[in-house]
């Protein structure tokens, strides 16, 4: 193969009618292959280039979809854990509000318990101090008797 410097340096022959006209089909032939060779080897490149560029393209539309996917989960996550926070809040916020509630009615119904054993302990009382007073009147009655 020939470099820019050979075909700079190039000299043919010299005959009666210009150049050896062998000497130059023989070195428009070896240009012709070299020439030949590189137009291909240039195609191949010029696919290889594409191909590689457009992979490329796709590995940067894909690294853009992952980075995408990425933000957005990080959106998504963000938003469950607020999500879950508030909910944590307000089922302690409820809990505390049915134990208010349990609490109060239990206090009711303590005091309805110590009413009603108020009026029991009065009603026993009164049976007592009834049975005490029939008692002595029979004891009374007993002694007249005597």
């Amino acid at each position: 193969m020939y470099t820019p410097i050979d075909l700079e340096n190039i000299n043919f022959k010299k005959t009666a009618f210009g150049y050896d006209k062998d000497e130059v089909m023989e070195f428009v032939e070896n240009i012709y292959k070299d020439f030949d060779k590189l137009y291909k080897e240039n195609l191949t490149l010029k696919d290889k280039n594409n191909m590689l560029s457009d992979a490329i393209r796709e590995y940067k539309s894909m690294e853009d979809a992952l980075r995408d996917t990425v933000v957005t989960a990080h959106s998504i996550s963000d938003e469950i854990k607020k999500n879950a926070h508030k909910e944590a809040e307000n089922i302690v916020k409820e809990a505390s509000v049915q134990k208010d509630e349990m609490l109060s009615k239990a206090n009711q119904e303590l005091e309805v318990v110590r009413g009603q054993i108020a009026t029991l302990k009065q009603e026993f009382n009164i049976y007592k101090s009834k049975i005490r007073s029939l008692i002595q009147s029979q004891i009374e009655i007993l002694e007249l008797d005597q």
